[in-house]
C-alpha cells in the first residue's frame, strides 16, 4: 500500500487525548467566558455595522460633532482641534502626559515587587491653578542640522506666570523611549509605567501648583511610553469597542475610563442618531 495507517492503539490514544483536551478546554470556565466574549463582540460589530449603514440613509436626521478637544496633558487646558486621527490609545495626542508626584514611602516598601506605584496622579483635584496652563497641540518640526532628527513639540504657559515665560518639551516617541527615569505611577487603580520629561518642565508647572501649597513642588511631568499597556476596566467596554479577532480590550492612555476610539465613537455616534 502506498500510504500507511497509525496502529490502532496508537491512534485511539491519540483520538482519546485529543477528545479529552477539547472537553477540558470546553469545561474550563475561563475559556468558556472568553468564546462567550469573542461571539458577542463579533454579533455586536455586525449589529453597529448594520445601524450605521441604515443611519447614513437619511443625513440630516444624523446628529453633529460641534467641537473637538484634546488634553495634551492630563487635567490641563484643552485644545481645540478642527479635525483629528486616531491611534492605538484613543484621540492622537489626547492625554500621552500627566503630572505626578511621588508616593511617601517606607523602609520596607523597597522590598516590594517592582509593579508597586512609585507616583500617584496629579490633577486640578488637588490643585486647581493647574487651569491656568495651556500645553498646545503636539507640533512636529526637523531639527537644524546634519542628523534631521525630528520632534513633537509641546508649548507650555500659563495666565499665572509673565507672558514670556514658557516651556517647550520633545515628546516625539523616538526620543521618549529613551529617556532614563522610569516610574510606576498609580492612576486610579491601575498602575503604568511612564517616563520622566526632566527637570525643565517640572520646575515651570511647579511654580504653578504651588500656589495652591507649598509642598506641590515635587511634581513631576511625565509621559506614557508607546510599549506601556493599559487596558480599559472590562466593565465600561461596549461588547462592539473589543479589538481584533480574539476580542481584546482596547488601550485606555492616560484617561480616567475609557478613550475615544473609532469603534466607540462609531458605537456612541449611531447609538444618538437612533434613540435620542
Amino acid at each position: 500500500k502506498s500510504g500507511t495507517m497509525l496502529p490502532p492503539t496508537l491512534a485511539s490514544v491519540l483520538v482519546a487525548f485529543l477528545a479529552a483536551t477539547l472537553g477540558t478546554l470546553v469545561l474550563n470556565n475561563k475559556f468558556r467566558q472568553k468564546l462567550k466574549t469573542i461571539v458577542n463582540a463579533v454579533k455586536s460589530r455586525r449589529q453597529l455595522d448594520e445601524l450605521a449603514a441604515t443611519s447614513t440613509r437619511n443625513y440630516d436626521n444624523l446628529p453633529q460633532v460641534s467641537a473637538i478637544f484634546i488634553h495634551p496633558i492630563k487635567s490641563l487646558r484643552a485644545v481645540s482641534l478642527s479635525e483629528t486621527k486616531f491611534d492605538e490609545h484613543g484621540l492622537k495626542a489626547d492625554r500621552r502626559l500627566m503630572i505626578v508626584r511621588p508616593i511617601p514611602r517606607s523602609a520596607s516598601s523597597y522590598f516590594v515587587g517592582k509593579n508597586k506605584a512609585t507616583h500617584r496622579f496629579f490633577t486640578q483635584r488637588q490643585s486647581p491653578s493647574l487651569a491656568t496652563i495651556e500645553a498646545s497641540e503636539p507640533v512636529e518640526i526637523t531639527a537644524s542640522g546634519g542628523d534631521g532628527e525630528k520632534k513633537l513639540i509641546i508649548k507650555l504657559s500659563s495666565s499665572l506666570l509673565p507672558q514670556d515665560e514658557h516651556v517647550m518639551i520633545n515628546v516625539h516617541p523616538e526620543f521618549t523611549r529613551q529617556l532614563p527615569i522610569r516610574y510606576q505611577a498609580g492612576l486610579w487603580s491601575d498602575t503604568v509605567e511612564v517616563a520622566d520629561l526632566g527637570d525643565e518642565v517640572a520646575e515651570f508647572v511647579a511654580k504653578v501648583t504651588s500656589r495652591d501649597d507649598e509642598s506641590y513642588k515635587d511634581v513631576r511631568v511625565v509621559v506614557i511610553l508607546k510599549s506601556t499597556v493599559r487596558e480599559v476596566n472590562e466593565r465600561y467596554c461596549p461588547d462592539a469597542a473589543r479589538v481584533g479577532m480574539l476580542a481584546n480590550l482596547p488601550q485606555g492612555g492616560l484617561t480616567d475610563g475609557f478613550p475615544v476610539s473609532r469603534r466607540f465613537f462609531m458605537y456612541r455616534f449611531v447609538c444618538v442618531a437612533f434613540f435620542v
